[in-house]
């Protein structure tokens, strides 16, 4: 049944679900900065708190290693003991054995320093080779230690360094198996003969030295000999390379040497000892490509080895460098990691990855998953090339590995999985989630020369760095079109292949390859090295506010840095802008060739044609950039949005304009029931990205409005009365053999509808999840749906059988799936249940799930707020015991307090427990303040609110017009560009000077 759709809102539903954090799971699945436990790639973004630890070994001089040295080769043997060992050795320790082979590369060295961390150092010497002689230069008198906070280890010799000579260093250390998914670290995993313990790797950025002394920093490349020496019981060892050599040792254990690797940085190294065996395998001798697990997963590693397979050739063929010929012996593993912070890793021929995003399942793993375990091997893939051929120099430009494989990740997937749907969904997982973190005037550049304190080198590891830096080089690439695209990294790749690079590699090359094709001709001569480094080296985007007078038919175009809350960034800035647009009496979306660059502050463009007509500006979202238009375009765009003719706008500029709508009306540059009059037509979509887009702003209002339970209500009401024309295609059940993108459609658009009280949504999934308790089969991507509507309107009794299932449950994604709606329970000793899991220690949660789970209980119903708040005071030294601090759920539970009385609450047990919180109090206040920020914003906009549910849609009166009068030409001189580079030349555009702007804003807090 299709509801009806009314213009005004009088009469609410009752308030259901509103409050709960609505399309929790859209949230999860497309990756919002703000939630990237799960999403973001390679490596996931670590806690914040380790990044500020870790920061100051990133940049500040002091934590930096001297290039006085560079190492050739290293031979590294290990030794790992589990909870088995021999005498006089602790459990969860390894024996280890290095040699480095090294040289100066300045006169005069006297000492040399690499990397070692929780590493007690046994011995250790330098020398030089004389003959069939090692001559000793170790200066006597030192301790060896890790120097801490450092890291590092220094050797002093008895006599500089000669140039042309190389030293060899050789130590023997004992480590530890850390615990924390860092370093050479242990994990467990159940298979078919029980539990086993395992270990494994994750070095990125800098815990390689936690394996073994290095040189623990990208640009210290270098080729390695790895031996590893296993339990016989074991698995043969998986690493970077093959195995070369197996020999039986003396104490009965199994010494695996393996072939050298490419030359390479330490963080790309890897090598896992367990009971793994082949889940998947492609039994091609000349390009091996296999998948290892535990021995029970089945086939779930098909689907990875088959897009691999494709990915891995497609790479090849779009770098014209094969990836087996990287390194002789070279092959393709990848491996399913129970444990894994990171998500994913690129270690060079291992890629490794959590369970969740390798293992899929056709029946029981979700669309997501399936696009999911594709795109994050895309990623991976890519970075074989982008990352591990050619390096970044060091991390403050990690965007040169990450946003290349972010933008192959979708771009190269959609090559060869194109049902899947990739480059539409790119807009709103990446372009706009993007667009969202680079709008605060704290933002980070891609590549910042000044970064120096912990704070902004932490931000460098960011969904800017990944996915800004994707989109801009989605930008460039229709800005060179992409024959020339290519060609230059082609070129870039050759020219810096086992070697670093920094950013002006890249824009040389590419900008050799624009001038081979001319592809900037006509562009007024400027480069891509003048206008990508607008991009790279300022944070921020602009925003165009387009105004055009519909007698004449010219466009006056302004630019300025946005900002989301106040609409203006205090940090002016120009960039060197490619645009593309399109106009109603021929309306063009398909060619993303720019036809100009506007480089100044206010630039003028002749539409061409006079009249009323509509224009968009930023086809495709193919530019990285917000527009807004004046009254009678958007009345213009109203209307054609709403008529029969919709889709003559493409789709996903359709997308950028519901995204742009919500932000603007956030930062009051407009008032939130203009934006909901334009927004109207959602009445009449059913298209993937316009919803998803919707979805993502409706989460901020909804939140916004939680303590106004009468306009949460009306709220509630109006997104529904937009839902027809969606839930009339989508349906509820999933047919046979559906669409591949309206099946993941249906998947988020009903767990939205769902939480903001979609009665039929609601009804139809609490009867499928009884059917589920009766054993009837439920679709995998009905299923984040239906278990939330089943415990939401359940009981305890509900509760309990989800909750034995999910124990029993042994594929990672479904218990992903489970666990971010167990919180969906509205009893509240269930979700103290959950609680008590969480932090219980028992292992029926994994460490890497935590903070997905805490989200669901926290989130899921406005009333667990409260009740989870209960739950802490009752459970803090459990809690800060598991978790390690408390501060990630008192933020969230801090977050959305709705009133001055809960707020009240919190802060007196807050000072009461001062002392037991530590550091946590402090940013617990700061939260306080920002969720009464929050409060006040609701306050000063609730107008446009209530305005909007009052009157509905209004139709725009607009003026016809009648004759063009003629006007004359602006003679003010120009505005001053963002560079040297002339503005572009064409008699289309003129630049006009900056004479007044002046904005008015209420400011509005985050």
């Amino acid at each position: 049944m299709v509801a009806t759709t009314r213009s005004s809102f009088k009469n609410p539903p009752p308030l259901t679900a509103i409050g709960s954090t609505a399309s929790r799971w859209f949230y999860v699945l497309v990756g919002v900065a703000f939630l990237q436990t799960s999403l973001t790639l390679s490596p996931i973004p670590v806690p914040e708190d380790e990044w500020v630890e870790f920061a100051r070994m990133l940049r500040d001089p002091a934590f930096r290693l001297p290039t006085t040295t560079r190492p050739r080769h290293y031979q590294v043997t290990l030794t790992p003991y589990f909870d088995v060992v021999p005498a006089n050795v602790n459990p969860f320790t390894f024996d280890g054995e290095v040699t480095i082979y090294t040289s100066p590369t300045v006169a005069n060295v006297n000492e040399v320093v690499i990397h070692c961390n929780d590493l007690t150092i046994q011995s250790l010497s330098i020398g030089y080779q004389s003959g069939t002689n090692v001559v000793d230069i170790t200066a006597t008198g030192q301790t060896f230690a890790c120097e801490m906070p450092y890291s590092f280890l220094r050797i002093r010799t008895t006599e500089a360094l000669v140039l042309n000579r190389e030293y060899i260093i050789k130590s023997t250390f004992r480590g530890n198996l850390q615990t924390n998914m860092r370093g050479f670290y242990r994990s467990w995993y159940v298979d078919n003969t029980g539990r086993r313990w395992m270990g494994t790797t994750q070095f990125q950025p800098g815990h390689a030295r936690q394996a073994f002394p290095c040189y623990d920093e990208p640009g210290f490349k270098a080729t390695f000999d790895i031996t590893m020496n296993r339990e016989a019981s074991f698995s043969p060892t998986i690493s970077n390379m093959p195995i070369r050599t197996t020999n039986t040792l003396a104490n009965g254990r199994v010494s695996e040497t393996f072939w050298t690797t490419p030359v390479t940085s330490t963080y790309l190294l890897a090598f896992i000892v367990s009971h793994y065996t082949v889940v998947s395998t492609n039994n091609n001798a000349l390009r091996p490509f296999d998948i290892y697990a535990r021995n029970n997963v089945g086939r779930t590693g098909d689907w990875s080895l088959e897009i691999g397979e494709k990915l891995l050739e497609a790479m090849e063929a779009y770098t014209q460098i094969p990836y087996y010929t990287m390194a002789e012996n070279i092959n393709m593993k990848q491996a399913a990691i129970p444990d894994f912070s990171a998500g994913a890793m690129e270690n060079w021929g291992l890629l490794t990855y959590r369970e969740a995003l390798i293992l899929y399942d056709p029946l029981n793993s979700n669309h997501f998953y399936k696009q999911r375990v594709a795109n994050i091997v895309a990623h991976e893939i890519a970075h074989m090339w982008f990352g591990n051929l050619v390096t970044c120099a060091w991390w403050d430009n990690l965007w040169l590995n990450e946003g290349f494989a972010r933008f192959y990740q979708y771009y190269l997937t959609a090559s060869v999985a194109p049902e899947l749907g990739y480059e539409t969904r790119f807009i709103v997982e990446q372009v706009q989630m993007a667009m969202f973190s680079d709008s605060v005037d704290t933002a980070h550049a891609l590549t910042d020369l000044n970064v120096n304190d912990p704070t902004t080198v932490s931000a460098h590891f960011s969904t800017i760095t990944y996915a800004r830096g994707a989109a801009i080089l989605r930008m460039t690439q229709h800005l060179l079109g992409v024959e020339t695209f290519v060609k230059g990294l082609r070129n870039y790749l050759r020219e810096r292949q086992f070697n670093v690079a920094e950013p002006h590699h890249l824009f040389t090359a590419l900008d050799a390859a624009a001038v081979e094709d001319g592809a900037l001709n006509g562009y007024g001569g400027i480069t891509i090295d003048t206008y990508f480094r607008t991009w790279s080296e300022k944070a921020g985007h602009p925003l165009l506010t387009v105004t055009i007078n519909q007698r004449t038919g010219e466009m006056i175009v302004t630019q300025e840095r946005w900002e989301r809350n106040t609409g203006v960034s205090q940090f002016p800035s120009l960039w060197h802008i490619p645009i593309t647009w399109t106009r109603a009496g021929a309306p063009e979306f398909e060619d993303l060739k720019p036809s100009q660059f506007i480089s100044q502050q206010v630039t003028s463009i002749n539409r061409g044609t006079t009249g009323l007509e509509w224009v968009i500006f930023n086809k495709q979202e193919s530019g990285f950039y917000r527009v807004n238009y004046d009254d009678t375009n958007w009345a213009l765009l109203t209307r054609a949005l709403r008529s029969s003719s919709r889709t003559a706008i493409h789709q996903l500029n359709r997308a950028q304009i519901v995204d742009d709508l919500f932000q603007l009306a956030r930062a009051n540059v407009m008032k939130y029931n203009r934006a909901f009059n334009i927004l109207s037509f959602l009445q009449f979509e059913d298209e993937y990205a316009p919803w998803l887009a919707a979805i993502s702003g409706f989460n901020f209002l909804i939140r916004r409005l939680a303590h106004d339970s009468t306009n949460a209500a009306l709220l509630q009401k109006l997104i529904l009365e937009l839902s027809p024309a969606v839930v009339a295609k989508l349906g509820y059940l999933e047919p046979e053999n559906g669409s591949y993108m309206t099946d993941l459609q249906r998947m988020y658009v009903m767990e939205f509808l769902c939480n903001v009280g979609h009665e039929e949504c609601n009804n139809f999934g609490t009867q499928a999840f009884r059917r589920w308790s009766t054993g009837t089969f439920i679709p995998a991507n009905m299923r984040p749906w239906v278990y939330c509507a089943g415990l939401r309107h359940g009981t305890a009794e509900d509760f309990n059988f989800f909750w034995n299932r999910y124990l029993q449950e042994d594929l990672s994604s479904e218990k992903v799936v489970m666990l971010n709606v167990a919180g969906c329970t509205t009893d509240q000793a269930s979700l103290n249940r959950f609680l008590d899991a969480i932090v219980s220690g028992n292992d029926d949660i994994r460490p890497q799930d935590y903070n997905a789970a805490l989200t669901s209980a926290i989130t899921s119903n406005e009333i667990n707020t409260l009740r989870a708040f209960q739950w802490l005071r009752n459970n803090v030294d459990q809690a800060t015991r598991t978790l390690g601090s408390v501060s990630t759920i008192l933020n969230t539970i801090i977050g959305r307090l709705l009133n001055e009385e809960q707020i009240n609450e919190v802060s007196n047990w807050l000072t009461a427990n001062q002392n037991t919180l530590g550091a946590t109090y402090s940013t617990a206040l700061r939260a306080i303040e920002t969720t009464r920020s929050n409060l006040v914003w609701s306050q000063q906009r609730i107008s446009e609110f209530t305005n909007y549910f009052e009157s509905g849609y209004v139709e725009d009166v607009i003026e016809e017009i009648t004759e063009a009068p003629p006007t004359a030409p602006p003679t003010a001189p120009p505005t001053e560009a963002p560079a040297v580079t002339p503005a572009p030349d064409s008699a289309n555009v003129a630049a006009l000077s900056f004479i007044t702007l002046i904005i008015t804003l209420a400011v509005n807090l985050a």
